[in-house]
Protein backbone atom coordinates (compact mmCIF):
# COMPACT_ATOMS: atom_id res chain seq x y z
CA UNK A 1 0.00 0.00 0.00
CA UNK A 2 2.65 2.20 0.79
CA UNK A 3 4.75 1.32 -2.21
CA UNK A 4 1.37 2.33 -4.47
CA UNK A 5 1.01 5.20 -2.53
CA UNK A 6 4.15 6.60 -3.11
CA UNK A 7 4.56 5.59 -6.74
CA UNK A 8 1.31 7.41 -7.30
CA UNK A 9 2.48 10.84 -5.67
CA UNK A 10 5.87 10.22 -8.07
CA UNK A 11 3.58 10.07 -10.77
CA UNK A 12 1.78 12.85 -9.46
CA UNK A 13 4.25 15.84 -9.09
CA UNK A 14 6.29 14.58 -12.29
CA UNK A 15 2.92 14.91 -14.17
CA UNK A 16 2.69 18.23 -12.77
CA UNK A 17 6.05 19.72 -13.56
CA UNK A 18 5.39 18.54 -17.03
CA UNK A 19 8.02 15.53 -17.68
CA UNK A 20 4.99 13.19 -17.84
CA UNK A 21 4.08 10.25 -15.96
CA UNK A 22 6.93 7.54 -15.02
CA UNK A 23 5.26 3.93 -14.85
CA UNK A 24 9.06 1.75 -14.58
CA UNK A 25 11.87 2.66 -12.55
CA UNK A 26 13.93 0.98 -15.40
CA UNK A 27 17.37 3.37 -16.55
CA UNK A 28 16.68 4.07 -20.07
CA UNK A 29 13.45 5.63 -19.00
CA UNK A 30 14.69 7.17 -16.31
CA UNK A 31 17.42 8.95 -18.58
CA UNK A 32 14.67 9.77 -21.03
CA UNK A 33 13.21 11.74 -17.89
CA UNK A 34 16.60 13.73 -17.85
CA UNK A 35 16.66 14.57 -21.21
CA UNK A 36 13.40 16.09 -21.38
CA UNK A 37 13.90 18.31 -18.49
CA UNK A 38 17.41 19.40 -19.85
CA UNK A 39 15.55 20.06 -23.10
CA UNK A 40 12.56 21.55 -20.92
CA UNK A 41 15.53 23.87 -19.26
CA UNK A 42 17.11 24.65 -22.44
CA UNK A 43 14.13 25.83 -23.91
CA UNK A 44 13.29 27.49 -21.31
CA UNK A 45 16.55 29.70 -21.40
CA UNK A 46 16.43 30.36 -25.00
CA UNK A 47 12.93 32.24 -24.53
CA UNK A 48 13.98 34.20 -21.32
CA UNK A 49 17.73 35.73 -20.97
CA UNK A 50 17.90 37.27 -17.81
CA UNK A 51 20.18 38.77 -15.12
CA UNK A 52 19.53 40.04 -11.29
CA UNK A 53 21.64 41.79 -8.88
CA UNK A 54 21.65 42.88 -5.35
CA UNK A 55 22.51 46.30 -4.93
CA UNK A 56 23.84 48.07 -1.99
CA UNK A 57 25.26 51.20 -1.31
CA UNK A 58 25.80 54.03 1.66
CA UNK A 59 26.38 57.70 1.35
CA UNK A 60 27.55 60.14 3.74
CA UNK A 61 26.74 63.73 3.44
CA UNK A 62 27.42 66.73 4.68
CA UNK A 63 25.73 70.18 4.30
CA UNK A 64 27.65 73.05 5.32
CA UNK A 65 24.22 75.31 5.80
CA UNK A 66 22.95 72.71 7.92
CA UNK A 67 26.43 71.49 9.74
CA UNK A 68 25.59 68.19 10.85
CA UNK A 69 26.12 64.89 8.83
CA UNK A 70 23.64 62.84 7.07
CA UNK A 71 23.06 59.20 6.36
CA UNK A 72 21.48 57.24 3.09
CA UNK A 73 21.40 53.62 2.81
CA UNK A 74 20.00 51.71 0.00
CA UNK A 75 19.30 47.91 -0.65
CA UNK A 76 17.79 46.29 -3.84
CA UNK A 77 16.67 43.95 -5.93
CA UNK A 78 17.79 44.76 -9.85
CA UNK A 79 16.79 42.61 -12.43
CA UNK A 80 16.79 43.07 -16.70
CA UNK A 81 14.72 40.15 -18.36
CA UNK A 82 14.03 39.46 -22.48
CA UNK A 83 11.73 37.37 -23.95
CA UNK A 84 12.40 35.83 -27.31
CA UNK A 85 10.84 33.55 -29.71
CA UNK A 86 11.14 32.81 -33.33
CA UNK A 87 13.70 34.41 -33.72
CA UNK A 88 12.92 37.88 -32.35
CA UNK A 89 12.78 39.87 -29.38
CA UNK A 90 9.29 39.95 -27.95
CA UNK A 91 9.83 42.17 -24.21
CA UNK A 92 12.09 43.26 -22.29
CA UNK A 93 11.38 43.29 -18.58
CA UNK A 94 13.34 45.65 -15.99
CA UNK A 95 12.53 45.31 -12.09
CA UNK A 96 14.29 47.71 -9.66
CA UNK A 97 12.55 47.50 -6.10
CA UNK A 98 14.68 49.18 -3.10
CA UNK A 99 14.38 50.26 0.26
CA UNK A 100 16.03 53.51 1.19
CA UNK A 101 16.85 54.98 4.73
CA UNK A 102 17.49 58.23 5.36
CA UNK A 103 18.90 60.00 8.02
CA UNK A 104 19.30 63.57 8.98
CA UNK A 105 18.81 64.47 4.99
CA UNK A 106 19.37 68.46 4.75
CA UNK A 107 17.14 68.07 1.83
CA UNK A 108 14.61 64.70 1.30
CA UNK A 109 13.25 63.73 -1.70
CA UNK A 110 9.15 64.72 -1.59
CA UNK A 111 8.11 61.20 -1.67
CA UNK A 112 10.15 60.80 1.58
CA UNK A 113 7.88 61.60 4.89
CA UNK A 114 10.96 64.07 6.54
CA UNK A 115 14.62 63.94 6.77
CA UNK A 116 14.66 60.24 8.91
CA UNK A 117 12.78 58.31 7.11
CA UNK A 118 12.11 54.47 5.60
CA UNK A 119 10.53 54.35 2.31
CA UNK A 120 10.18 51.40 -0.37
CA UNK A 121 11.04 52.77 -3.65
CA UNK A 122 10.26 51.31 -7.23
CA UNK A 123 13.06 53.20 -9.34
CA UNK A 124 12.48 51.12 -13.16
CA UNK A 125 9.79 48.76 -13.35
CA UNK A 126 8.00 48.28 -16.67
CA UNK A 127 7.21 46.00 -19.50
CA UNK A 128 8.83 47.13 -23.04
CA UNK A 129 6.47 45.15 -25.81
CA UNK A 130 8.33 44.96 -28.74
CA UNK A 131 5.05 45.12 -31.47
CA UNK A 132 7.52 45.65 -35.40
CA UNK A 133 9.99 42.82 -34.05
CA UNK A 134 12.46 44.99 -36.24
CA UNK A 135 13.23 47.89 -32.76
CA UNK A 136 10.96 50.79 -35.07
CA UNK A 137 7.59 50.28 -32.81
CA UNK A 138 7.03 49.09 -28.66
CA UNK A 139 4.97 49.82 -26.04
CA UNK A 140 6.34 50.25 -22.40
CA UNK A 141 3.90 50.25 -19.60
CA UNK A 142 4.85 50.84 -15.97
CA UNK A 143 7.17 52.94 -13.71
CA UNK A 144 9.35 54.46 -16.15
CA UNK A 145 12.02 57.34 -16.45
CA UNK A 146 10.60 60.33 -18.15
CA UNK A 147 11.71 60.28 -21.22
CA UNK A 148 13.25 63.95 -21.93
CA UNK A 149 16.42 65.27 -22.07
CA UNK A 150 20.04 64.20 -21.01
CA UNK A 151 18.12 61.29 -19.18
CA UNK A 152 16.77 59.56 -21.57
CA UNK A 153 20.72 58.72 -23.26
CA UNK A 154 22.56 58.49 -19.34
CA UNK A 155 21.83 55.74 -16.52
CA UNK A 156 22.05 57.63 -13.47
CA UNK A 157 19.95 55.75 -11.22
CA UNK A 158 21.19 55.52 -7.76
CA UNK A 159 24.73 57.64 -8.61
CA UNK A 160 25.80 61.07 -7.22
CA UNK A 161 25.96 61.88 -10.65
CA UNK A 162 22.69 63.94 -11.81
CA UNK A 163 20.99 65.92 -14.34
CA UNK A 164 18.00 67.93 -14.21
CA UNK A 165 14.75 66.15 -13.89
CA UNK A 166 13.87 66.82 -10.45
CA UNK A 167 14.53 70.21 -10.15
CA UNK A 168 13.31 70.78 -14.17
CA UNK A 169 10.15 68.47 -14.43
CA UNK A 170 9.68 68.20 -10.89
CA UNK A 171 9.80 64.26 -11.09
CA UNK A 172 12.83 61.91 -12.36
CA UNK A 173 9.96 58.94 -12.79
CA UNK A 174 6.16 58.26 -13.04
CA UNK A 175 3.26 55.03 -14.17
CA UNK A 176 2.14 55.44 -17.78
CA UNK A 177 2.97 54.02 -20.95
CA UNK A 178 4.98 54.90 -23.68
CA UNK A 179 5.49 54.48 -27.23
CA UNK A 180 9.03 54.24 -28.28
CA UNK A 181 11.45 52.81 -31.20
CA UNK A 182 14.70 53.32 -33.10
CA UNK A 183 14.81 53.80 -37.02
CA UNK A 184 18.23 53.96 -38.74
CA UNK A 185 18.29 57.92 -38.25
CA UNK A 186 16.58 58.40 -35.04
CA UNK A 187 15.35 57.33 -32.06
CA UNK A 188 11.84 58.30 -30.05
CA UNK A 189 9.79 57.76 -27.42
CA UNK A 190 6.70 59.74 -26.35
CA UNK A 191 4.83 58.64 -22.70
CA UNK A 192 1.17 59.86 -21.00
CA UNK A 193 2.05 59.23 -17.40
CA UNK A 194 0.25 59.41 -14.09
CA UNK A 195 1.65 62.57 -12.82
CA UNK A 196 2.54 61.69 -9.12
CA UNK A 197 5.97 60.39 -9.19
CA UNK A 198 7.09 57.61 -7.26
CA UNK A 199 3.75 56.15 -5.91
CA UNK A 200 0.41 55.86 -7.87
CA UNK A 201 -1.79 59.16 -6.65
CA UNK A 202 -4.83 59.74 -8.80
CA UNK A 203 -5.87 62.81 -6.23
CA UNK A 204 -7.33 65.77 -8.44
CA UNK A 205 -6.69 64.09 -12.25
CA UNK A 206 -2.54 64.43 -12.16
CA UNK A 207 -0.92 63.44 -15.32
CA UNK A 208 2.06 64.03 -17.53
CA UNK A 209 3.07 64.03 -21.12
CA UNK A 210 7.01 63.81 -22.23
CA UNK A 211 8.70 62.81 -25.23
CA UNK A 212 12.35 62.64 -26.77
CA UNK A 213 13.01 62.02 -30.47
CA UNK A 214 17.07 62.15 -31.08
CA UNK A 215 20.16 60.12 -32.24
CA UNK A 216 20.25 56.81 -32.23
CA UNK A 217 21.73 54.97 -29.43
CA UNK A 218 22.76 51.68 -28.60
CA UNK A 219 21.81 51.50 -24.76
CA UNK A 220 21.57 53.58 -21.98
CA UNK A 221 25.09 53.53 -20.29
CA UNK A 222 26.82 55.54 -17.06
CA UNK A 223 29.02 57.22 -19.84
CA UNK A 224 26.91 57.90 -22.57
CA UNK A 225 27.45 58.33 -26.08
CA UNK A 226 27.33 61.22 -28.94
CA UNK A 227 24.21 61.85 -29.34
CA UNK A 228 21.44 64.94 -29.70
CA UNK A 229 17.84 65.48 -28.74
CA UNK A 230 14.57 67.49 -28.86
CA UNK A 231 12.69 66.92 -26.18
CA UNK A 232 8.86 68.44 -24.75
CA UNK A 233 6.88 68.33 -21.11
CA UNK A 234 3.48 69.25 -20.24
CA UNK A 235 2.07 68.38 -16.82
CA UNK A 236 -0.50 69.13 -13.94
CA UNK A 237 2.08 67.73 -11.09
CA UNK A 238 0.83 65.70 -7.74
CA UNK A 239 2.41 67.93 -5.07
CA UNK A 240 3.18 65.75 -1.75
CA UNK A 241 0.27 68.87 -0.11
CA UNK A 242 -2.21 67.21 -2.58
CA UNK A 243 -2.43 69.95 -4.73
CA UNK A 244 -1.64 70.29 -8.35
CA UNK A 245 1.37 71.99 -10.10
CA UNK A 246 1.38 72.70 -13.61
CA UNK A 247 4.24 73.47 -15.74
CA UNK A 248 5.41 72.74 -19.47
CA UNK A 249 8.85 72.95 -20.77
CA UNK A 250 10.51 72.56 -24.93
CA UNK A 251 14.35 71.17 -24.54
CA UNK A 252 17.61 70.52 -26.55
CA UNK A 253 20.25 68.39 -24.89
CA UNK A 254 23.29 66.78 -26.53
CA UNK A 255 26.81 65.12 -25.95
CA UNK A 256 29.68 64.82 -27.27
CA UNK A 257 32.95 62.94 -26.96
CA UNK A 258 36.49 62.89 -28.75
CA UNK A 259 39.08 60.80 -26.90
CA UNK A 260 38.72 60.59 -23.40
CA UNK A 261 37.11 63.95 -22.82
CA UNK A 262 33.56 64.99 -23.57
CA UNK A 263 31.06 68.00 -23.02
CA UNK A 264 27.10 67.50 -22.32
CA UNK A 265 24.39 70.18 -22.23
CA UNK A 266 20.82 70.73 -21.91
CA UNK A 267 18.36 73.93 -21.95
CA UNK A 268 14.83 74.14 -21.53
CA UNK A 269 12.26 77.12 -21.82
CA UNK A 270 8.85 77.24 -20.57
CA UNK A 271 6.83 78.01 -17.50
CA UNK A 272 6.11 76.57 -13.75
CA UNK A 273 3.06 77.65 -12.66
CA UNK A 274 2.66 80.06 -15.12
CA UNK A 275 5.96 81.63 -14.51
CA UNK A 276 8.55 82.03 -17.42
CA UNK A 277 11.80 80.04 -16.92
CA UNK A 278 14.54 78.65 -18.14
CA UNK A 279 16.41 75.80 -17.22
CA UNK A 280 20.32 75.02 -18.60
CA UNK A 281 23.18 72.25 -17.56
CA UNK A 282 26.69 71.98 -19.00
CA UNK A 283 29.02 69.13 -18.19
CA UNK A 284 32.71 68.61 -18.92
CA UNK A 285 34.32 65.04 -17.79
CA UNK A 286 37.20 62.98 -18.61
CA UNK A 287 37.84 59.13 -18.58
CA UNK A 288 40.09 56.72 -18.85
CA UNK A 289 40.79 54.08 -21.62
CA UNK A 290 39.03 51.36 -19.44
CA UNK A 291 36.25 53.60 -18.44
CA UNK A 292 37.05 52.93 -14.78
CA UNK A 293 37.56 56.09 -13.59
CA UNK A 294 35.23 59.25 -14.05
CA UNK A 295 35.78 62.67 -13.24
CA UNK A 296 33.32 65.63 -13.98
CA UNK A 297 32.05 69.39 -13.90
CA UNK A 298 28.73 70.79 -14.08
CA UNK A 299 27.32 74.19 -14.10
CA UNK A 300 23.42 74.71 -13.24
CA UNK A 301 21.56 77.70 -13.68
CA UNK A 302 18.14 78.47 -12.94
CA UNK A 303 16.24 81.55 -14.33
CA UNK A 304 13.15 82.33 -13.21
CA UNK A 305 10.28 85.29 -14.21
CA UNK A 306 8.85 86.48 -10.68
CA UNK A 307 5.70 88.95 -10.59
CA UNK A 308 8.45 91.85 -10.91
CA UNK A 309 11.15 91.30 -11.97
CA UNK A 310 13.70 87.99 -13.39
CA UNK A 311 15.29 86.02 -10.59
CA UNK A 312 17.61 83.28 -10.46
CA UNK A 313 20.22 80.74 -9.05
CA UNK A 314 23.48 78.66 -9.96
CA UNK A 315 25.84 76.10 -9.12
CA UNK A 316 29.05 74.25 -9.85
CA UNK A 317 29.46 70.88 -8.98
CA UNK A 318 32.78 68.60 -9.24
CA UNK A 319 32.66 64.71 -9.02
CA UNK A 320 34.58 61.65 -9.43
CA UNK A 321 33.67 58.02 -9.25
CA UNK A 322 36.46 54.78 -9.59
CA UNK A 323 34.58 51.52 -10.73
CA UNK A 324 37.18 48.90 -11.06
CA UNK A 325 34.55 46.24 -12.25
CA UNK A 326 31.00 45.34 -12.19
CA UNK A 327 30.25 44.70 -8.99
CA UNK A 328 32.66 47.85 -7.13
CA UNK A 329 31.71 51.67 -7.57
CA UNK A 330 33.07 54.74 -5.49
CA UNK A 331 32.08 58.56 -5.62
CA UNK A 332 32.41 61.44 -4.47
CA UNK A 333 31.06 64.57 -5.63
CA UNK A 334 31.37 68.69 -3.84
CA UNK A 335 28.68 71.27 -4.83
CA UNK A 336 28.92 74.49 -4.68
CA UNK A 337 25.91 76.81 -4.55
CA UNK A 338 26.91 80.48 -5.92
CA UNK A 339 24.11 82.36 -5.50
CA UNK A 340 20.35 81.38 -5.05
CA UNK A 341 16.70 82.62 -5.74
CA UNK A 342 15.49 85.99 -3.35
CA UNK A 343 19.20 86.06 -2.51
CA UNK A 344 18.86 83.40 0.38
CA UNK A 345 21.96 82.27 1.85
CA UNK A 346 25.00 79.76 0.08
CA UNK A 347 25.71 76.11 0.81
CA UNK A 348 28.20 73.52 0.37
CA UNK A 349 27.33 69.86 -0.07
CA UNK A 350 29.76 66.70 0.63
CA UNK A 351 29.03 63.14 -0.79
CA UNK A 352 30.83 60.26 -0.56
CA UNK A 353 29.04 57.21 -2.04
CA UNK A 354 30.28 53.54 -1.89
CA UNK A 355 28.11 51.08 -4.03
CA UNK A 356 27.91 47.60 -4.28
CA UNK A 357 26.29 44.91 -6.73
CA UNK A 358 26.45 41.62 -6.32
Amino acid sequence: MKDSLLRFLVVVVFWLCGLGPVTSGSADEEKKVVFAEEDRRSLWEDVIGYRATVDISGMGLYSDEKGDLANVFAIGFDANAKISRWNRDLATIIVQLYGVRLENHPAPPPFFEGEDDWEFTPRICNVNFHLSGDGRFNIKAGHYEMPYGLEATINSNGTLRQFTHPSNLGTKVDWGVTANGTFPKFQYEIGLSRGSGMEFESRGNPYAVAGRIGTPIDTENFWGTTSYGLSFYQADLLLRNGTLMDRWRVGLDGQHYIGPFGGLGEISFGETAGEATINMLTELNVSNPKETLLTYSQFRWVNQKRAMAWDDSGSIVFGVRYAPDNHWALSAQFTQQLWRFMTAPTDQLFQLQLRYRL
